[in-house]
């Protein structure tokens, strides 16, 4: 039998840039979290449709992966290795109990530790509003199964309890270098919440299915949780077509009945109308704060801008090319589509409620 052998490349292949992109991918597809089926310690509280869909062993159907995550994953890694050389310990700990795997950032004993790189945006979010709570389930979660030997590491002999007795949230901001550390005691309390979400998620899974576990995101283009979700078809179904389906979007499949209309309808004016309140009282506290700044028991406040800079005075050019004798450049752009709710003032509001 004779062997047929490839095609060698050719000159113009050979010197041709590799993909970056393409190599991203690949490297991806062969990480572990890609092809994993057990629910991860980082997914706990963040979303309990996706966590189902892992317990349900269903395959992911959108594993793109961007530049910007790869980076923040190659970032990771070198700052725990510039940790584990500096202060020593043991980084990136293999654990794995019935329900629940994961990989503990740095185990500082006696201190748990995990690390997340985020963009100046969610850096500023984190300041703002604190560590959310699926972040402390996640430490919380690594504490209880070290303290418990549930290990996977050969490291660490299984079966054997660690000392744990701190948490520790550290946010890496990838623009700035700047770092925030967020620091509690154990919380056992907090482990059996976590664990308590965990078992929910796999009881309704086995009883009534993926479909009667909640979503916890709002769909794409509203809820960033949902446009990198790797069960994103899955849960909200395939991309609109403009040409079949017209102007819609994956969240208004949801509204299928006139009961569905009404209540969609209700929830935008209830909305509105607590928006527009907590604005108010914003701005009240606003003005309240002017002038002052300061720390304020766990928060704390500071003024920035006012800075006069040079703009362009969009007015004053348009007269000035028309001055001229010039055309002023222009360009076609889509209006923004908008929504108007309105009271009918022909039903008492308690009949229009559904």
């Amino acid at each position: 039998m004779t062997a047929v052998l490839p095609a060698r490349p050719s000159t113009a292949e050979r010197r041709a840039a590799p993909s970056l992109a393409a190599a991203v991918r690949d490297l991806d597809r062969r990480r572990a979290r890609s092809r994993q089926r057990m629910i991860g310690a980082s997914e706990l509280g963040e979303c309990r449709r996706r966590a189902a869909y892992r317990v349900a062993r269903r395959r992911p159907t959108n594993t793109r992966t961007g530049l910007q995550a790869f980076l923040g994953t190659e970032l990771h890694r070198g700052v725990l290795r510039a940790l584990r050389r500096q202060y020593g310990g043991l980084t990136e700990v293999a654990l794995r109990g019935e329900q629940v795997k994961g990989r503990c950032d740095w185990w500082h004993a006696p201190v748990v530790e995990d690390l997340k790189t985020t963009s100046r945006f969610g850096f500023e979010r984190v300041l703002t509003r604190g560590v959310p709570t699926k972040h402390w389930f996640q430490v919380a979660v690594y504490a209880w199964l070290l303290r418990t030997g549930q290990t996977a590491d050969r490291r660490l002999e299984a079966g054997t309890g660690q000392d744990v007795d701190g948490l520790r949230v550290r946010y890496l901001s990838r623009d700035s270098g700047e770092d925030v550390v967020f620091e509690a005691e154990h919380d056992p309390t907090l482990t059996a919440e976590a664990i308590v979400w965990l078992s929910d998620v796999y009881a309704t899974v086995e009883d009534e299915g993926v479909d009667a576990v909640p979503r916890d995101g709002f769909g794409p283009g509203v809820d960033t949780m949902c446009d990198w979700c790797p069960f994103l078809d899955a849960c909200w179904g395939p991309p609109v077509d403009p040409d079949t389906e017209g102007e819609v979007s994956r969240q208004s499949r949801l509204t299928v009945t006139d009961r569905d209309y009404v209540e969609a309808v209700h929830d935008y004016d209830a909305w509105r109308a607590a928006e527009n309140e907590a604005r108010r009282h914003k701005e009240y506290a606003r003005e309240r704060l002017r002038g002052r700044s300061g720390p304020a028991d766990d928060l704390h406040c500071e003024w920035s801008g006012g800075v006069l800079r040079e703009q362009v005075d969009k007015d004053a050019a348009v007269e000035r090319l028309a001055e001229l004798g010039e055309v002023v450049p222009t360009r076609r752009v889509r209006s923004p589509r908008t929504i108007r709710v309105t009271r009918d003032p022909t039903r008492p509001e308690q009949e229009a409620r559904p």
